[in-house]
């Protein structure tokens, strides 16, 4: 089963970046998603990435920012 994260703070913000599952997936861009403590909530795939997605994005973010840095300070 593929993992993914929850990556919204407006809606379950103590769920932000908390790794869960998607067990079903809608019409409309609905999914039924459970996180490890059990927690289900029905809510838009918008909310959730795929984890290797999370970690590309997170690790361009970083090497961006370090090369940011690398320019000012020369």
């Amino acid at each position: 089963m593929t993992k993914y994260v929850w990556r919204v703070k407006t809606r379950l913000p103590e769920r932000y970046l908390t790794p869960c599952n998607v067990i079903a997936r809608g019409k409309m861009n609905t999914c039924l998603v459970e996180f490890e403590d059990g927690y289900r909530v029905t809510t838009s795939r918008n909310y959730v990435m795929k984890w290797e997605t999370m970690q590309r994005r997170l690790a361009k973010r970083a090497l961006e920012k370090a090369d940011m840095s690398e320019d000012s300070t020369t």
